[in-house]
């Protein structure tokens, strides 16, 4: 029986590690914009802050559209997610921007989905465990599986 060992890319992981931290509250924080643009472009005043467990928009009114102030957040932050996807695809720099660009997608646009339609739900924090799970298992298994991938494409290079 032989024993063989999966070669990862340690810089990849670190890198994921060092982007996916940074991006945090940035990605945070244009998440809840979109919230606030809804809430603002029906005249409403809102309150946007950040703490320790994410961003949060407060609208001084009940916007018109429900759906749309739910979904919007997570738009924003899907579009942000495209763009460093982009960034990758045009620097082609390091596989961590591309794990990072992912991940941040992937949480998005479940979140885009669930506040939008499922606001009751996503409002009473019951879905915030399976979505930080969603959020942190995908991140890890893309940066995995992309740390991997590097060391076998350094292989196949010579």
């Amino acid at each position: 029986m032989s024993v063989q060992r999966t070669l990862l890319d340690r810089r990849v992981i670190q890198w994921s590690v060092i982007l996916y931290i940074s991006l945090l509250m940035p990605m945070s924080l244009l998440h809840e914009a979109g919230h606030a643009l809804v809430c603002s472009s029906e005249g409403f005043g809102y309150r946007l802050w950040l703490d320790g467990t994410g961003g949060h928009t407060l609208c001084s009114g009940i916007p018109a559209d429900s759906t749309a102030y739910g979904t919007i957040g997570g738009a924003f932050g899907v579009l942000a997610s495209v763009a460093i996807i982009a960034f990758w695809a045009f620097a082609r720099r390091h596989m961590a921007i591309l794990a990072v660009g992912l991940a941040y997608a992937i949480d998005q646009a479940a979140k885009m989905f669930l506040e939008g339609f499922f606001t009751g739900a996503y409002a009473s924090g019951l879905l915030d465990l399976p979505l930080t799970a969603l959020q942190v298992v995908s991140w890890i298994g893309i940066t995995l599986y992309l740390a991997r991938r590097s060391v076998a494409v350094a292989i196949a290079r010579g």
